[in-house]
């Protein structure tokens, strides 16, 4: 596995969110899929855990748990990266494109998403990311939120 040049640091659950996800639902097998999406809100930069607070959109079950996002589309069985901000005429910084492609390789290394991953862009109004990703190894095709 490539080697991105960015050291990821990843902030636990409980950290930022009071939710128990003890027991949360069906456990996950290794992912198949990574949907990228955006918040289509306000971006952070030093105050990311007080926007994520506020935004309150995403009921996060990291590796352990599948989740409710999208059941048509998989959305459930797939690793979904939600980038802070709206990218509809600009893409996400280096640092937030880096730090992805970091998630990637560590969910790789970690078992929770098989090497053969499908990548796809899952969102209204974003572009940018769309024409940002689409040059990402994996990368299959758009796809419109419902």
């Amino acid at each position: 596995m490539p080697d991105f040049g960015y050291r990821l640091s990843l902030i636990e659950h409980d950290i930022w969110s009071e939710m128990d996800l003890q027991g949360q639902g069906t456990p996950l097998d290794p992912l198949k899929a990574v949907l990228f999406t955006h918040t289509e809100s306000e971006e952070c930069n030093e105050d990311c855990p007080e926007v994520l607070r506020k935004l309150q959109v995403f009921k996060v079950y990291g590796w352990e748990y599948e989740s409710n996002f999208l059941k048509d589309l998989s959305g459930n069985s797939s690793l979904v990266i939600a980038f802070v901000g709206n990218f509809s005429r600009n893409p996400p910084k280096d640092c937030q494109l880096k730090a992805a492609q970091a998630l990637i390789l560590e969910s790789v290394k970690r078992k929770k998403l098989q090497p053969e991953y499908k990548l796809f862009v899952l969102a209204n109004n974003a572009e940018a990311l769309q024409r940002e990703l689409m040059h990402w190894p994996r990368y299959t095709s758009p796809r419109r939120m419902k």
